[in-house]
């Protein structure tokens, strides 16, 4: 069990200080991978819990009874077969009722965005734009292209009427995890129908609202587009399926 493994369930079993408490809700939020695991360790923790008491209870009946009919001391061999059926109980669960529940959880939206999400590739208007001085915008969007994100946004959002900057300026703050910058951005792209970049912005909008934790928002708007003749139309009731 690795360090996090162990904090979750210390944090179940109400042994964890209130700092690591703290660490581990940030880090939480950070990694969907552990969101999903204490996810998994919540409900096998309240299934064992539930399952273990009825089912031990049963058992601890049964077994005081046929120790009263035989009149023989029941203290030691009923603690004995209490700890067995419990091993038993455990291993059953763990094993075979978390792969079911596990099958049965839900994509997160963090996982559908990993799912569905790919970097958009820049438009460059001219090869030559290293040659012309005055062409500040496509050695920008060349910054982009290399994969430098986080000075691409910085250099790119500067062109507030260049609806093509303000697009790449979006998808640069989302590979930087700026979400929230980067929804503002595709808003207002996506407002436009007649600029050539709506349809990319609403798409990618869709994606940015799972991320920044609205999934109502984001099934307006990815069903917007699974009813329009947009090229994102098939993903986008993919998406919607998997948010149902």
């Amino acid at each position: 069990m690795n360090e996090w493994g162990e904090k979750i369930e210390l944090m179940l079993a109400g042994e964890l200080d209130p700092k690591e408490t703290e660490r581990l809700e940030e880090e939480l939020l950070r990694n969907p991978d552990l969101k999903k695991e204490k996810r998994l360790r919540t409900f096998v923790d309240e299934v064992l819990r539930d399952t273990e008491m009825l089912t031990l209870k049963n058992n601890l009946e049964r077994i005081a009874q046929e120790e009263r009919a035989y009149r023989k001391p029941l203290a030691l061999p009923v603690r004995r077969r209490w700890y067995i059926t419990a091993a038993a109980i455990s291993v059953a669960l763990v094993s075979g009722l978390a792969s079911l529940f596990l099958l049965r959880l839900p994509p997160t939206p963090e996982e559908i965005y990993r799912n569905f999400y790919q970097t958009a590739k820049p438009i460059m208007l001219a090869r030559s734009a290293q040659n012309l001085p005055g062409d500040t915008f496509n050695k920008d969007l060349q910054i982009f292209a290399n994969g430098n994100y986080a000075e691409a946004s910085r250099r790119l959002v500067r062109y507030t009427s260049n609806p093509a900057a303000r697009f790449y300026a979006a998808i640069a703050m989302m590979e930087t995890g700026q979400f929230g910058q980067a929804e503002g951005l595709l808003k207002g792209i996506a407002a436009d129908p007649t600029n050539l970049f709506a349809d990319q912005a609403q798409w990618y909008l869709g994606l940015c609202l799972l991320m920044n934790h609205k999934p109502d928002e984001a099934k307006g708007v990815f069903g917007k587009i699974a009813d329009s003749q947009s090229l994102y139309n098939d993903k986008a009731t993919e998406v919607l399926k998997l948010l149902d």
